[in-house]
């Protein structure tokens, strides 16, 4: 059993992990995993969206996710079309250039990340690995029950 006290330390310590690469990310400039416009990207490397599930799957406000929209397509990274079901609708997709400028970042933060890591062992980072994807898994659970129940006060 967990007690309270100790899941607040875990919470603090993600928390702190959080922080630093969202630290890291902004001297990074654009070669970083945290903007809006990077989490847009990764979105639509699996999905095809419309621009409101967009801005729910990225957890960011529309216009916000409108602004991410916009630069990438400027840059030709993103695309829109109109949806097939409802002709006053996009549906955002990603480019190919969009794919080899997700695919270059992810390199560069793994490389980036593999150089800190640099004194871990085989068992250090397989240990790692089962510990954040139980983790992972039991945190989904717990954004379903929010999901489903909605704020409590």
């Amino acid at each position: 059993m967990v007690h309270a006290e100790d899941a607040g330390e875990i919470l603090l310590e993600l928390v702190k992990t959080l922080r630093i690469f969202r630290i890291a990310g902004q001297h990074q400039g654009e070669r970083t995993i945290w903007g809006s416009q990077a989490r847009v990207l990764q979105y639509l490397t699996h999905h095809d969206a419309r621009l409101s599930e967009l801005a729910q799957h990225v957890s960011v406000s529309p216009s916000v996710a409108s602004r991410a929209v916009e630069a990438l397509e400027a840059d030709d990274l993103v695309e829109r079309r109109t949806d097939a079901d409802d002709g006053r609708v996009s549906v955002i997709s990603i480019t190919e250039p969009g794919r080899v400028h997700v695919a270059e970042l992810h390199r560069y933060i793994a490389e980036k990340f593999a150089e800190t890591l640099g004194d871990w062992t085989s068992q250090d980072i397989d240990q790692t690995i089962a510990v954040l994807q139980r983790l992972n898994m039991r945190l989904d659970q717990l954004t379903d029950v929010f999901t489903r129940t909605g704020p409590t006060a």
